[in-house]
Order: C-alpha cells, then sequence, then structure tokens
C-alpha cells in the first residue's frame, strides 16, 4: 500500500534490478499484492507529467526480465504531498488504481493550514484519504485528537513497519499505540532500497501479535486486503484520546 519501488521516479529504487530485488523481498515475506506509489508533490511537478512518467517506470518494470515470474498483484498509485491545492484538482489518477484511495503525505513538524477542509472536501467528492506514516507527525503525538478527528471524519490512518519495529523510539510507541487504540488501520513497509529501507512487514506483524494479540494482525491484514480490492473500509468505533497524568491513554 506505500513503497517506492517503481524504478528511476523518485528517491525510490533507481533501477529496474533494484526494482526486482525489493519486490523479491517483499515475496520472501508472503507479500503477493503491491500499490506502488511514488512520491508526488503538485507544488514541484504538474500532474500530467508524473501521470505520464510515472506510466513509463511501470511499464518498464512491467517488461523487465523476472518480473512475471514473481507472479504478484501489482496496481499504480502514489504518495501525495499535502497541499491546498488537492481541492481543485481531479486527483482519480492518484488513487489506489482501480479505487478511491488515496495516499496522502503531511509535512512532519507543522501541522499545515487547512488540512480539515482539504480532507472534507476529498472525502464529499468521493475519495478516502490513507494518512501516510502517522507515527511521524509530531503534532498528532503531541495531541492523538487531531488524528482522531481526521478518522472520525473518514480517513485511514497508515504506520510504517520500520517504526513498529524500532523499539522504544518515540514513533515506535506512537505506532503501536495508534494500532491499540485503533487509530491506525494499516501497517506499510514505505520500502525504498533492500540496504537502507527495505521491505520488513513480516517482522512488523509479528511484534504487533507479540505485543497487542493476534486479532490485531489479522485485523491489519484484512484492512490491506479491502483496500486493495477498494471495498469498504468499516472504520471501528474508537474511543477518543484523552489525558491522564501527562499520558495519553
Amino acid at each position: 500500500m506505500h513503497c517506492h519501488i517503481l524504478p528511476g521516479i523518485d528517491d525510490g529504487a533507481k533501477t529496474e534490478q533494484e526494482s526486482l530485488k525489493l519486490l523479491q523481498a517483499e515475496k520472501e515475506q508472503g507479500i503477493d499484492k503491491v500499490v506502488f506509489t511514488p512520491h508526488f508533490n503538485p507544488e514541484r511537478i504538474s500532474l500530467e507529467k508524473f501521470l505520464r512518467v510515472r506510466q513509463e517506470s511501470y511499464e518498464r518494470l512491467k517488461a523487465a526480465k523476472g518480473f512475471s515470474a514473481l507472479g504478484m498483484e501489482t496496481k499504480v498509485g502514489a504518495e501525495v504531498f499535502y497541499s491546498v491545492r488537492l481541492v481543485d484538482m481531479d486527483i482519480s489518477g492518484l488513487c489506489f488504481e482501480n479505487t478511491n484511495y488515496v495516499l496522502i503525505e503531511f509535512p512532519t513538524n507543522v501541522r499545515p493550514y487547512g488540512i480539515t477542509h482539504t480532507v472534507q472536501n476529498l472525502i464529499g467528492r468521493g475519495y478516502t484519504p490513507i494518512l501516510a506514516h502517522v507515527e511521524r507527525y509530531q503534532y498528532f503525538t503531541q495531541d492523538p485528537t487531531q488524528l482522531y478527528d481526521l478518522v472520525m471524519l473518514g480517513c485511514v490512518a497508515q504506520v510504517n513497519a520500520a517504526a513498529v519495529v524500532s523499539g522504544g523510539s518515540y514513533k515506535g510507541v506512537s505506532a503501536l499505540q495508534y494500532i491499540n487504540w485503533e487509530l491506525a488501520h494499516i501497517i506499510c513497509s514505505d520500502a525504498h532500497s533492500v540496504d537502507d529501507r527495505p521491505p520488513n512487514t513480516s517482522a512488523a506483524y509479528r511484534l504487533v501479535e507479540k505485543k497487542l494479540g493476534e486479532h490485531y494482525t489479522a485485523w491489519l491484514q484484512k484492512n490491506s486486503l479491502d483496500i486493495f480490492q477498494n471495498k469498504f473500509f468499516d472504520i471501528p468505533v474508537i474511543h477518543k484520546p484523552k489525558k491522564f497524568l501527562g499520558h495519553w491513554r
């Protein structure tokens, strides 16, 4: 649901060979369905050029020797950097292929202007925003009710596998806490490189099962499959986080 495996398009894989190594690593972890989500920033590249470059990259990968032998079901999408300009854009081409789900990345440190308005606009037009790696955003960590409010509007929240397995870091703690609260709904690899940012979802699922229970793992995996198949995503009825003695619960 979130990876940078398409060759030569962003800060992920540079060549078809690197892409194939990443896909092989995904397959070895039991992954058989992948959505390619290269970075798209509407402030830096036109939508038309991005879609053309993405398709060219996708075609090169599909034509590469060894791709078909992997037997993976793949789709294209994008990791869309947040902009208020999204309300005026036709973002259908940025959605996960043949779905209404669109992956959106926010700035890390400062909550940008107009998030609620933009999200409401997208949802009102029939799209479902998936909020990328929500454990990274300090404003959510400091006040998780901000994430709660967006989920209650109809957003899906995603955490990175690397954060889940990172132990006691604030990102790791936040990722597990969001899953426990059912404020995060899918785990993704956000894979960029076999060496530096490799696929590691299987390790993340094992840790979730150990820390929270097998039913959480099954729930997260079902959510991912439902999104891939463009099924209705049923957000659970969750309790709003509350602060008690300086800690969010």
